[in-house]
């Protein structure tokens, strides 16, 4: 699809995207923060650096094997489909939620 038409790269998916609207509102740079799981690629790449553009704090779990989830969204005036494909998104470790610097996020506030 990337290389038939213009596309544009936005960190989403459910929680993200509730997680961006939490920081859209709270309009104080990184005060919100996300954990997911990634691949090492340039779609890693890309949501994290779309991730903190829009002021949230990503601390990826970076899955070496699997590649990251990408979701094609067509739209065509009022009417969008999409097709996920989840990968990486289904191998978060909960050993990268025990790192005592993820598990600190947030006591800040």
């Amino acid at each position: 699809m990337a290389s038939k038409y213009t596309v544009e790269y936005i960190a989403r998916g459910a929680t993200q995207n509730s997680i961006r609207v939490a920081q859209w509102l709270l309009q104080i740079p990184g005060a919100t923060s996300y954990i997911g799981c990634v691949g090492k690629d340039k779609y890693g790449e890309e949501m994290a650096k779309n991730s903190r553009k829009d002021g949230v704090n990503v601390y990826y779990y970076e899955d070496e094997t699997t590649p990251t989830g990408t979701c094609a969204v067509c739209v065509v005036g009022s009417e969008r489909s999409l097709i996920a494909n989840l990968s990486a998104g289904n191998c978060y470790k909960s050993e990268h939620l025990k790192r005592p610097e993820n598990w600190a996020l947030g006591t800040d506030f």
